[in-house]
């Protein structure tokens, strides 16, 4: 019975015996670590603690290493095997202790007092030890792979904070001191690694609330349980814009200020250093300067950034500028203005100006530096100019025109309704040209504001009254007849008018007068009998210009003989000359022979003279005896008969006989038959030969 006894505990033994070694001997793997827990002996926890160290009863905060263990079972076992926490690359470890020292009042994050002392949270007993305090820890764990008691400390893996390009990283702290009175951002604290060092941040006086500074682009181990980080992009200021910056916190603004006087842009790297900006007495409220075009890292939490166009002046304009900043214009003195430039008490000309201007000289045109309109104007091209701080009235410098018309499509303004002097109601059109010089347009704006307040409650108004006037004062037709006088004399009234403007006139023209029908078809008669008359004068004065042109043509062709006939005289007398030359030689000899010749002829002469003597002597003898016959009348018939007959004219017939008449008989016939018959005769016979003595 002992025996078989025995052989019954053996087994019973053997069993009981794995059973303590399995519950004496732990094996803890090499990626692992064991939680054990203490029973039955050991001093009891402090109050407020949670976990057990230096053999106090409960959860020890010590755990098993990997490796081989001997655990008292029962008085210690084995709770629980974990593997070891791994942090990737791109991870953080945040971790939120569940024992430790009370968090301090107002407190949200523990502060690492324990320091290096846990080693990275990996020596519980040390953290607890230490100071350790429970609650969300500042210090958390990067990249690698970490020994952490689950029960203690609780592990929440985040991303690490990457910025990209382009972009900033806003930082809200959950945890710091108390903003002061008036204050909306944390102010800067040095140290913090770019919130990578909460504890520091905290030690060093951090501020809960959204943060001055920011990340720019990168990768940052930023605990996001401490540090909030909201992304934004940056500000980007496009081709052709500007930035208008409105600061949100800063030194009050002066009394009446519009916009704050901005400090030196370099100081704080154009807002990009919010500290920087107020630790130079930066104001806050919008800002005088501007950010030009590119890419800023702007802090929106401090700063607003609204987008505008840059000012444009185009070709042919100036930009007069109204600045809202700058001194008062009442502390100016007349001998502060520029050299050449009228003083500001002097801008206006007459009485009435000089009145309205008493008391408001911020109104006035001012040198720089100075609130109010400025007497340097902007020349065509592309400005960075900030709209608050300034205001830009663009100022045509090309001629402009304004026109009176009835053409719907080209007119600013109806044609004018005015009454002549004779009663007539008529329409006249106008079309105004003037410019405005680039160094009067700051007076214009000053009196006026702008182009179209000239044209609309200057021009307009005084052209009306202008030509009213000057209608009203000749009759209808006698206007429309003298248009070109009227004209001249409403130009040159319309430019010392507009000069007190600093307007310049170029031209004042009358382009249409729309006289009444019944006096335009007056018109009309008058003037188509006077272009009848013109035409019947046009084409006399043709006619005498053709008469005119008609006699200077054969004026022209005389004048070829003329040259001709003086060229064969110019000829002539230089053959004369040759010829006179020649004849001296000549002369004598001719003279000899010529004197011969002559007493050759003399004697001739007188022979001849003596033969024709006796011829006449008897012929005369034959004419006295032919009268006695014939009667003096008769002869004469006889000889015109000769004369009629040697030019072969035929009067009469060859013959005619008369039968009687009354008082002279038949006999008279007779004879003349006879008379006519014997004329006829010797005139038809030859005449003789007469003989050379």
């Amino acid at each position: 019975m002992p025996g078989n006894l025995i052989l019954l505990l053996i087994p019973f033994g053997l069993v009981l015996f794995f059973v303590l070694l399995s519950r004496w001997v732990v094996n803890v793997g090499p990626t692992q670590i064991a939680m054990a827990e203490r029973r039955f002996m050991g001093a009891r926890l402090p109050t407020g603690r949670v976990f057990a160290a230096d053999g106090e009863i409960g959860i020890q905060a010590q755990y098993l290493a990997p490796g081989l263990h001997f655990v008292p079972w029962p008085i210690m076992r084995v709770v629980a095997k974990v593997p070891f926490v791994t942090i990737g690359a791109d991870e953080l470890g945040v971790i939120t202790a569940a024992d430790g020292e009370p968090m301090p009042s107002g407190r949200v994050f523990a502060e690492d007092k324990a320091g290096e002392q846990h080693d990275n949270f990996q020596n519980p007993v040390g953290f607890l030890q230490g100071g350790g305090v429970r609650g969300k820890q500042l210090r958390f764990l990067t990249n690698g792979t970490y020994k952490i008691h689950p029960y203690i400390f609780k592990v929440d893996q985040i991303k690490k904070i990457r910025i990209p390009e382009g972009a900033i990283g806003l930082i809200t702290a959950a945890d710091g001191g108390t903003l002061d009175q008036g204050q909306i951002i944390g102010k800067r604290v040095e140290g913090h690694d770019n919130f990578q060092k909460a504890e520091v941040f905290l030690q060093r006086g951090g501020q809960k609330g959204p943060q001055i500074d920011f990340l720019r682009p990168g990768t940052y181990n930023v605990n996001t349980s401490m540090f909030q980080v909201a992304v934004a992009p940056a500000v980007q200021i496009g081709e052709n814009e500007l930035g208008i910056v409105e600061a949100r916190s800063g030194d009050p603004m002066g009394m009446g200020d519009v916009v704050a006087e901005t400090p030196d842009m370099g100081l704080h790297a154009s807002y990009q250093d919010g500290q920087m900006f107020l630790n130079s007495k930066g104001q806050r409220g919008p800002q005088e300067s501007v950010l030009r075009p590119g890419t800023y890292y702007v802090n929106p939490y401090l700063f607003v950034v609204n987008t505008k166009p840059q000012t444009v002046i185009p070709q042919g304009q100036v930009g007069v500028l109204i600045s809202n900043i700058g001194k008062d214009p009442a502390e100016l003195l007349a001998d502060t203005v520029r050299p050449g430039a009228k003083p500001v008490s002097a801008s206006a000309k007459d009485p009435e100006d000089s009145r309205l201007d008493a008391g408001v000289r911020q109104r006035h045109v001012v040198p720089k530096g100075y609130r109010g309109i400025q007497q340097d104007v902007l020349g065509p091209g592309v400005y960075p100019i900030n709209p608050l701080a300034y205001k830009v009235v663009p100022i045509p410098t090309t001629t402009r025109s304004v026109e009176w018309s009835a053409d719907q499509n080209n007119k600013d303004f109806n044609p004018f309704e005015v009454v002549s002097n004779d009663g007539f109601t008529m329409k006249v059109e106008i079309r105004l040209q003037y410019r405005i010089l680039p160094e009067n347009a700051p007076y214009l704006v000053q009196k006026l504001g702008s182009v179209e307040e000239l044209e609309k409650n200057v021009i307009h108004p005084q052209i009306d009254g202008i030509f009213r006037a000057q209608v009203s004062k000749a009759p209808a037709l006698n206007y429309q007849q003298n248009r070109a006088l009227e004209q001249s004399e409403a130009e040159a009234v319309v430019r010392a008018d507009m000069a007190q403007y600093k307007v310049e006139v170029v031209s004042v023209m009358i382009c249409n007068i729309v006289l009444p029908e019944a006096l335009m078809h007056t018109t009309q008669e008058r003037n188509l009998a006077e272009q009848k008359k013109a035409m019947f004068d046009a084409q006399r004065a043709a006619e005498q210009q053709r008469i005119a042109l008609e006699q200077t043509k054969a004026e022209a062709d005389q004048q070829v003989a003329m040259k001709k006939a003086e060229v064969g005289i110019q000829i002539a007398k230089n053959e004369a000359v040759q010829a006179q030359e020649r004849a001296k030689g000549e002369a004598a000899a001719v003279k000899t022979r010529a004197e011969a010749e002559a007493e050759r002829i003399r004697r001739t002469g007188d022979a001849e003279a003596a033969v024709i003597q006796s011829k006449g002597n008897a012929q005369a003898e034959a004419y006295q005896k032919q009268v006695s016959a014939l009667t003096p009348q008769g002869v004469t018939a006889v000889e015109v008969t000769k004369l009629l007959t040697a030019a072969g004219t035929k009067i009469t017939p060859d013959f005619l006989v008369n039968g009687g008449g009354s008082g002279g008989g038949g006999s008279d016939g007779l004879v003349s038959l006879l008379l006519a018959t014997t004329l006829k005769s010797q005139m038809t016979q030859a005449p003789p030969t007469s003989t050379k003595t």
